[in-house]
């Protein structure tokens, strides 16, 4: 199982909270972006960022595994 964060667009002022508060690399935010995004792979389900927003814009859940045919 892996996490992953999502943005509630809705709730979001573009602040940049959470990508300061991220220690995992999880989120990726640049000057020119209007939104954070997320990075694939890399959130570790601390929540951080989903408490650290003020604006409640930000879920973190848990990911089930995809399972591969062969």
């Amino acid at each position: 199982m892996s996490w992953e964060w999502r943005l509630l667009l809705e709730n979001c002022t573009g602040c940049g909270i959470c990508y300061d508060v991220c220690d995992f690399g999880a989120i990726r935010m640049e000057r020119e972006m209007a939104y954070p995004e997320p990075i694939s792979g890399r959130c570790t389900g601390c929540l951080t960022c989903a408490r650290e927003c003020p604006f409640g814009a930000i879920e973190v859940v848990r990911q089930e595994g995809v399972e591969q045919l062969e």
